[in-house]
């Protein structure tokens, strides 16, 4: 007669050997006769997993009931609740197998890779440090290590980590794709296209290779191309979700956004959860007008692994319901610009009887003045009892319904101080004729900043003009340039006594016409209700709608777009005729 241990061993052979109906055959026999058997019940569960996880799961927790030291069982049970989704469970059984044996090597990247997906990143970091301690020759954990570093934007960390992974496993799919990520963030545009093609050429059906490379392809500017790889993509794996939203995504860099709209929608029927696809939806709703579904679709943005936003206060958001004097956190989330755009709601909590505190970046801080309390604008960290409510000010565009129709757009809603105003007209009342503040360029941190920002010698027919003077009144990285600029063009530089947007403000109620990129000043100055003419890209940022050279939410705006991708010079031939003929105007 076969013994239990007997059995268990013929079992063993079975799965390991790839069959596991015939090994779950005898686990079920096994238990039969013995249905408390601790190693019977794991190893059932194991057997299980993919086909029934639930089950697997059950069976897996009962022998860790007989037997709490089984160290294996807390893993293959992490294993299985990573598998279900559900990741602080995961994570938790990771901890115990750890605690049990502390130099568990194959525990060790399970709970990294759970702390990363729960956006611990410099603790999954550490993790994977031990494990790669412990297992320095595993290319699978160096790609996990570099991956917590690429999450965490360190991009050259990250370049060496996949590298290291890669001379382990040349092979490595995975770590060749990362890598070409990464190298992509880095604006190594060749080198990144080069790894991506590598993967597909050693594995045409590798879908995330030509979803990558549809990316990259992208920012290069080779959109049709770019579309062919994420079709391609979706050919080889028709359920794989990002390739929808990136194929969305390049239809809607071609202005196309009914094809974008449908590829969104296809991949929240495969994932009806994707916060990215909700996000991205949303914005090409919102861009094509489509306010009422687009505010409900960008909610998705604060569920995004990216999002910059205080998720986590320990304070209920607002939700629209009645205020009765509570003090109600309007928070900053994405940049100055959109601060500037979405604090003309601040008003709006007011008259519903809410007492408005306003969060914002500290160069909006003395701006802001005009729009709530002094004492009620906040920058930094925010203490908790300075406030009974929150909600994002991106949000509140949904909460009050807005559409089309009823943008709150009446301007100015941001006024400058009036002795800094004063001061800033005597300094260029000696300058006659058209005054003309200059923005070429924006964050070069910012997404699209390639796409949206001008090299400064680009303006330098303008200041050419007869009746003209034109002032810089750039800041950030480029603003240096301005006190040098090009041979023979005439430019005032103002930007290097700009401490915030409070002397923006002053300075622009000075100016009669600004022109800029896509930036927070295009905001402030419309939000002034000065003359603003804004430089937009063929595919603007979801604001600034299509087809048309107004805005609705500044009615002092003026937009000129490019007629196509990367073609800037004929929007400025267009300024150029616009300021000429605005000078022109002016008497002499």
């Amino acid at each position: 007669m076969t013994t239990i241990q007997e059995a268990l061993t013929i079992a063993v052979r079975h799965h390991q050997g790839g069959r596991l109906e015939m090994a779950a055959d005898i686990y079920r026999q096994i238990l039969r006769v013995a249905p408390r058997h601790p190693d019977a019940l794991h190893l059932m569960g194991i057997a299980l997993r993919r086909r029934q996880p639930l089950e697997a799961a059950r069976l897996i927790r009962e022998a860790l009931t007989q037997n709490p030291e089984l160290t294996e069982a807390h893993l293959n049970l992490g294993n299985v609740l990573q598998d279900l989704g559900r990741i602080g469970d995961a994570a938790a059984c990771y901890r115990r197998a750890i605690a049990l044996r502390p130099d568990f090597d194959l525990a060790l990247p399970g709970l990294a890779f759970c702390l990363r997906l729960l956006g611990r990143l410099g603790e999954a970091a550490t993790i994977y440090r031990r494990a790669v301690a412990l297992g320095p020759e595993v290319a699978e954990t160096r790609n996990g290590l570099a991956n917590c570093l690429q999450d965490d934007k360190r991009y050259d960390e990250a370049v060496s980590g996949y590298r290291a992974a890669l001379a382990l496993d040349p092979f490595h799919a995975s770590a060749g794709n990362n890598l070409s990520i990464a190298l992509r963030e880095l604006g190594r545009i060749a080198e990144a296209e080069r790894w991506q093609r590598r993967a597909i050429a050693r594995d045409p059906t590798f879908a995330a290779a030509h979803s990558s490379l549809g990316i990259t392809l992208q920012e290069a500017g080779r959109l049709e191309e770019a579309v062919a790889c994420q079709a391609h993509a979706l050919v080889c794996d028709p359920g794989f979700t990002a390739a929808y939203n990136n194929l969305g995504n390049s239809r809607q860099a071609q202005n196309r956004l009914a094809e974008a709209i449908l590829q969104y929608r296809r991949a929240l029927r495969l994932d009806p959860a994707s916060p990215d696809a909700h996000r991205n939806l949303g914005i090409g709703l919102l861009l094509d007008g489509q306010f009422s579904e687009g505010w409900r679709e960008y909610e998705g943005r604060l569920r995004c692994k990216d999002a910059p936003v205080l998720a986590d206060l320990p304070k209920p958001r607002w939700t629209g319901e009645p205020l009765a004097g509570k003090r109600v956190l309007l928070h900053s989330e994405q940049g100055l610009g959109d601060s500037i755009q979405f604090c003309r709601y601040a008003p709006m909590i007011a008259a519903r009887g809410g007492r408005v505190v306003l969060g914002v970046q500290p160069a909006l801080q003395r701006l802001m003045k005009g729009v709530v309390r002094p004492d009620a604008i906040l920058s930094g960290s925010v203490p908790l009892d300075a406030f009974d409510l929150h909600v994002q000010l991106l949000s509140l565009p949904l909460l009050f319904g807005t559409t089309l129709e009823s943008i709150p757009a009446r301007v100015p809603y941001l006024f400058p101080e009036p002795e800094l105003a004063a001061q800033w007209a005597e300094r260029l009342s000696p300058h006659q004729g058209l005054r003309v503040g200059l923005v070429w360029a924006g964050s070069p941190g910012h997404g699209n900043d390639r796409n949206r920002s001008l090299r400064l010698e680009a303006f330098a027919a303008l200041s050419r003009l007869p009746n003209l003077t034109l002032f810089s009144i750039q800041k950030g990285p480029s603003e240096g340039l301005a006190a040098t600029p090009p041979a023979g063009m005439r430019l005032i530089s103002l930007s290097a006594e700009i401490r915030d947007f409070a002397d923006t403000a002053a300075i622009a109620a000075n100016l009669d016409v600004i022109v800029c990129v896509d930036t927070s000043v295009a905001h402030l100055c419309g939000a002034l209700g000065r003359p603003t003419w804004v430089l937009l890209p063929f595919a603007p940022d979801w604001r600034w709608l299509l087809g048309r050279d107004d805005t609705p939410w500044y009615p002092t705006m003026r937009l000129f777009r490019q007629n196509r991708p990367g073609d800037w010079e004929e929007v400025l031939e267009r300024v150029e005729e616009a300021l000429r003929a605005k000078a022109a105007a002016l008497p002499r």
